[in-house]
C-alpha cells in the first residue's frame, strides 16, 4: 500500500488532460486551455500554504475517449510513472483519466506501485491525505466486488450452457464449423468428417497409431491447417501419432460435449451430430488403453542423459533432448531434433532437413565434458575466458545493456497491445479472466525490466560490471573439483554441469559451449553454499531463469572437435 505524504513534499508534480471531440481538441481557448488553467491554480494555491511541489509535465490526449488506455500521451504518462520521474498525478475529474473502473483500478496499482500520488479536483480525491487514500481504497473494493460478481456471472452462463450442450467457443474440432446464424450450434464439415471416419476405421484395421497415421498420409489424407475459432497455432497438416490420438479420444465425434466445472469433469449431449457410432468410438478407445504404455521402458533402464536441456542446434536453435535406437550392437543414444522427428515419423517423405539431425552421445558428451573439466581444473582456462568476456564488453559497455533491456520492454508492450485488441473483440459471453490474468504478468515483468532499465542509468553499472571475478568463481569451482575427476551419479553430474554452463549448441563441424560468466549467479550458488544446500536441492529453476535474462559468453570449438 503506498503510503500518504506531507504537505511539504515538494512533489514532481503531472498533469493529465483529455478531450472526447476534435472539436474540443482544435479549440485554443476551450476545454484543454480551461483544464489547465484550473489545474496549475491549484498547485499555485497549494505552494501558497506551502511546499507543495512543482509541475514536471502536461500531458494532453486530444480528441480522444477515456473508454480504453490506448491513448498515446497517457502511455507517456505511465511510463514516466514507472520510471519515477514524477510522484503525483493532477486531473480535473475522473473521467478524464478513464471512464472504465478496471483500467482506473489497474493506474492505481501502478501508481501505489511506484509511490505516487493521485488528485481529482472534482471529486477531490487526494491520495496525498489518509482520507483522500481511503475513499480510493474504497473505490477499489466495490471495483472488486463488482468484478467477482462479474466473473461469477460468466461462468455459471458458461457451465449452464456447457451443461445444455451448446458450443462455447474455442477451436471447432475437425470435421464440424459453425453456423453463424445459430451460436452455439455446429454443423458437419463433409469433407473433413469422412476424413475423421476413414481415420477411426484405420486406426482399427492397423491397430497402432504410428501404422495408421502413415497409413492415411501415404493414401493422401490431409488435415486442414487453418483452425476455426480460435488456436494459438496452425496444425501440422498431416497426421500424427499425437493429433490422431486426440481426434480418436475426443468424444465430440460421438455428440458428447465435455466440460470442467469447478474442477469437476462433466459430460452433456451435445446439439450437433455425431460423425462415428459409439460402437466404433468405444472399440478404438478400448485398444488404445491396452496399447498405452505397452513399449515403454522402465524409468530404470532410460539412459542418464548428461547434456539433456541445455543442447541445441547451431543451425535452427531448435532443443535437442537426448533419444535412443537399437540398434546392431545394441541401444544407441543420441541428441536430436526430438518435434521434427516426431512430427515426420507417419511421413514416408520426410519434410525435415535440418543438419546435423541427431548428434552421437558418445561423441558429444565426451567432448563437453573434457572442456567442462578444464574450467573447474584448469585456472587459466576460465582466465582466459574472463578476458574476452571483458574485452568484448568494454567496447560499449552501456549500450549493449540498455538495448537488451529496452527490446524486452518493447517485446512486452507489444504482447500487452495484441491482448488489448484480442479483450476489444472478445464477445460478451466469454469470460475475459484468463486475458486479465496473463496482462497482469506481462505487466509485471514489464516493470521489472523498466526498474532494471532505471537502476542501470541511475547506478551506472554496466554489463563490464556483471562478469564475475575469476577470485569468485575458483571459490565456487573448489566445491566441485574433486566430484568432477571421480565418478559420481549421472544426475547429480547433469545437475553440475548446469551450473557452469547455459547452453551446447551443436554444428555439422563444430560444438559452441555458452560458459556462464555472470557475477549475480555465482553470488548466489555461493549463497545456497553457505545454507548447507546439497547438489541435488538447489532451485535449479529460477537460476536457470535468471541466468538466460542475464545471458553468458561463448567459445567456439575447432575442427578437431568434430562430432
Amino acid at each position: 500500500m503506498a503510503s500518504y505524504r506531507t504537505k511539504n513534499q515538494n512533489f514532481k508534480i503531472a498533469l493529465y488532460i483529455r478531450v472526447s471531440t476534435e472539436e474540443q481538441a482544435e479549440n485554443p481557448e476551450g476545454s484543454i486551455r480551461n483544464q489547465e488553467d484550473r489545474l496549475r491554480q491549484a498547485v499555485a494555491y497549494k505552494n501558497s500554504l506551502g511546499s507543495f511541489g512543482e509541475i514536471k509535465a502536461v500531458f494532453v490526449d486530444a480528441g480522444i475517449s477515456a473508454k480504453d488506455m490506448r491513448r498515446p500521451k497517457l502511455q507517456e504518462l505511465l511510463r514516466a510513472i514507472r520510471a519515477q520521474e514524477i510522484d503525483l498525478v493532477m486531473v480535473t475529474e475522473l473521467s478524464r483519466l478513464s471512464r472504465n473502473t478496471r483500467d482506473f483500478i489497474e493506474m492505481w496499482d501502478l501508481m501505489k506501485l511506484h509511490d505516487c500520488g493521485f488528485t481529482s479536483l472534482r471529486e477531490d480525491f487526494d491520495t496525498t491525505t489518509a482520507a483522500g487514500e481511503m475513499v480510493i481504497l474504497q473505490l477499489m473494493n466495490l471495483a472488486q466486488f463488482e468484478r467477482r460478481q462479474t466473473s461469477e456471472r460468466v461462468e455459471a452462463n458458461i457451465a449452464a450452457r456447457a451443461a445444455r450442450g451448446l458450443y462455447n467457443g474455442g477451436c471447432v474440432p475437425l470435421g464440424y464449423k459453425t453456423i453463424p446464424e445459430r451460436p452455439g450450434y455446429l454443423e458437419i464439415d463433409g469433407a473433413m468428417a469422412e476424413i475423421v471416419r476413414v481415420a477411426f476405421a484405420t486406426f482399427l484395421r492397423e491397430g497402432s497409431l504410428s501404422r495408421a497415421a502413415l497409413w492415411l498420409n501415404d493414401n493422401g489424407y490431409r488435415i486442414k491447417k487453418q483452425r476455426e475459432g480460435g488456436g494459438s497455432f496452425k496444425r501440422v497438416g498431416h497426421f500424427t501419432v499425437d493429433n490422431l490420438q486426440a481426434l480418436l479420444r475426443n468424444k465430440v465425434y460421438i455428440g458428447v460435449k465435455v466440460y470442467t466445472h469447478r474442477g469437476e469433469t462433466k459430460e452433456a449431449k451435445a446439439v450437433w451430430p455425431s460423425i462415428v457410432d459409439e460402437g466404433m468410438f468405444h472399440r478404438v478407445g478400448k485398444i488404445l488403453e491396452k496399447n498405452k504404455g505397452r513399449f515403454k521402458p522402465t524409468k530404470e533402464n532410460r539412459r542418464p542423459y548428461l547434456l539433456s536441456g541445455i543442447t541445441h542446434c547451431q543451425t535452427c536453435s531448435s532443443f535437442m533432448p537426448g533419444k535412443s535406437a537399437t540398434g546392431r550392437n545394441g541401444k544407441v543414444a543420441y541428441y536430436e531434433h526430438a518435434w521434427a522427428t516426431k512430427r515426420d515419423s507417419t511421413l514416408s517423405k520426410k519434410l525435415f532437413k535440418c543438419e546435423p539431425h541427431r548428434v552421437p552421445a558418445k561423441k558429444l558428451e565426451p567432448l563437453v565434458m573434457e572442456k567442462f573439466k578444464d574450467l573447474i581444473l584448469r585456472p587459466d582456462f576460465m582466465k582466459d575466458i574472463l578476458n574476452r568476456v571483458r574485452e568484448k564488453h568494454a567496447e560499449n559497455p552501456h549500450r549493449k545493456d540498455e538495448e537488451r533491456l529496452k527490446a524486452k520492454i518493447y517485446g512486452v508492450s507489444s504482447q500487452l497491445d495484441g491482448l488489448a485488441e484480442r479483450l476489444s473483440e472478445l464477445p460478451k459471453s466469454v469470460s475475459a479472466a484468463p486475458i486479465y490474468k496473463q496482462m497482469e504478468r506481462l505487466e509485471d515483468i514489464k516493470v521489472g525490466h523498466e526498474r532494471e532499465l532505471q537502476a542501470l542509468r541511475s547506478t551506472g553499472r554496466t554489463s563490464l560490471d556483471r562478469v564475475v571475478d575469476l577470485n569468485k568463481f575458483e571459490e565456487f569451482s573448489t566445491h566441485y573439483q574433486k566430484l568432477v575427476t571421480k565418478e559420481i551419479e549421472p544426475n547429480e553430474l547433469r545437475q553440475m554441469i548446469k551450473k557452469f554452463i547455459h547452453k551446447v549448441e551443436v554444428g555439422t563441424e563444430t560444438v559452441k559451449i555458452h560458459w556462464i560468466v555472470d557475477d549475480e549467479h555465482y553470488e548466489r550458488e555461493l549463497a545456497l553454499k553457505g545454507a548447507g544446500s546439497s547438489l541435488s536441492d538447489s532451485p535449479l529453476g529460477a537460476v536457470l531463469n535468471f541466468k538466460r535474462n542475464l545471458g553468458s559468453q561463448n567459445l567456439t570449438f575447432g575442427a578437431q572437435d568434430r562430432t
